[in-house]
């Protein structure tokens, strides 16, 4: 029987390694130290070299999905977004006499119905850049996604000011410039992401991601 754990030479009795020291439980093994001898060394299993291979290839790669100027353009979108729908808002009240946001009411004076109408704009600007980032990062087609996504949420934007009570005037200039505004931006975000994939051939989950 060969030498083993539990085999009858085991334990350093006599037998074929008599004058050896007898081998430590942990070198013991349940199979032939004969035949582990003969055995050749073997080669590391060839799915563990390319996933090595890979790897070492990734950590290479400095390209990546264009989160810097998707953020550079949200962010900038935002300012200019609120600078200008302040601005609108101020130019119509006192033009024009047109009580923009119609959420606002007639109530509220010009200053900060212009002031909360421009949050508004940034805030969702920035939360439409975030929604992109987290496409370009799960969906398989990101652009694609954002853009029914977007498309959706400007709609509800242009159909909700009218439904709300107050003046006729103020709900449609509400809603014209929820529309214009709300579908330049989500032309913008797409714009900036499809031309920085035609400009650099993004590796990894952005590969497939193209539209």
């Amino acid at each position: 029987m060969p030498d083993s754990s539990f085999g009858r030479n085991s334990g350093g009795l006599p037998g074929r390694h008599a004058g050896r020291p007898a081998p430590r439980p942990w070198e013991r093994s349940f199979r032939c130290p004969s035949a582990a001898r003969r055995r050749p060394t073997e080669a590391p299993p060839k799915r563990y070299e390319d996933f090595i291979a890979f790897h070492e290839e990734v950590s290479r790669e400095e390209s990546g999905p264009p989160l810097r100027p998707l953020w550079w353009t949200g962010v900038s979108a935002a300012l200019v977004g609120g600078g200008l729908a302040f601005a609108v808002v101020m130019g119509l009240r006192a033009a024009f006499g047109v009580e923009v946001p119609v959420f606002a009411g007639g109530h509220a004076s010009a200053a900060p119905a212009a002031t909360s109408y421009a949050l508004c704009a940034s805030a969702a600007t920035i939360q439409a850049t975030a929604l992109m980032h987290l496409l370009l990062s799960s969906a398989a087609h990101p652009i694609r996604a954002f853009a029914w996504i977007g498309g959706i949420a400007v709609l509800l934007l242009t159909i909700l000011p009218l439904t709300i009570h107050g003046r006729l005037d103020a709900a449609l200039a509400t809603s014209g410039i929820n529309l214009a505004g709300g579908s330049a931006v989500v032309a913008l975000l797409c714009a900036v992401v499809a031309a920085s994939s035609r400009q650099f051939p993004w590796d990894g989950p952005f590969r497939r991601a193209r539209p």
